[in-house]
């Protein structure tokens, strides 16, 4: 990622932008399969922005491991997460040179942040069994205000399902109601 955009988003959370600090609806489904985890429960949230996925995480008993390339994101994830009282391993890192420990962590989660280079990363990052829990937009977003617009930034139709086939998925859909999105829930084999 260029010092550019780098800076953009730095702006876009200094500004309050993205400013919720409630989990995304989405990822609160991980409650329907808290049977499917082992003990240990380490997560790492790809993209975490300002935290409020990754604080959600660890105040539902996860160890969590958190990215961004924005350090202002992690100041206010770190915040949030310090309001919240608890703890987050916060790491500023371009995602494009990410290097990952192979089968560590038990749930990878991703939202609204679309790399298909790092696909292969996060699936060896899974430990056997582990889920993975990904949101971003799909080409429907074009219709809308907000969100990318770029092609590199928008996943075709069927291709985030396609792009874990080689996993269990427990959960795929894609939606256009205020956004054009796409969400997946799968399993990495044992």
């Amino acid at each position: 990622m260029s010092k550019e955009e780098r800076a953009q988003w730095d702006e876009r959370f200094h500004s309050g932008d993205h400013a919720s600090r409630e989990p995304d609806p989405f990822l609160t489904q991980l409650e329907n399969y808290s049977d499917m985890f082992p003990s240990g429960r380490q997560a790492l949230d790809v993209a975490c922005g300002a935290g409020r996925n990754a604080v959600w995480l660890a105040e539902h008993g996860w160890n969590v491991t958190a990215c961004d390339v924005s350090l202002e994101g992690l100041r206010r994830a770190r915040t949030l997460a310090t309001e919240r009282g608890v703890h987050l391993a916060l790491y500023c890192q371009d995602l494009q040179t990410a290097a990952l420990p192979a089968n560590y962590f038990d749930l990878v989660i991703c939202f609204f942040y679309l790399q298909r280079e790092l696909f292969p990363v996060l699936k060896a990052a899974l430990r056997p069994g582990g889920l993975i829990v990904y949101k971003t937009y799909t080409t429907e977003q074009w219709q809308f205000s907000g969100g990318p617009t770029h092609p590199l930034h928008l996943l075709q139709p069927q291709e985030l399902h396609d792009a874990f086939r080689d996993f269990r998925v427990l959960y795929s859909e894609e939606t256009v109601r205020d956004r054009g999105v796409a969400q997946l829930i799968a399993q990495k084999p044992r």
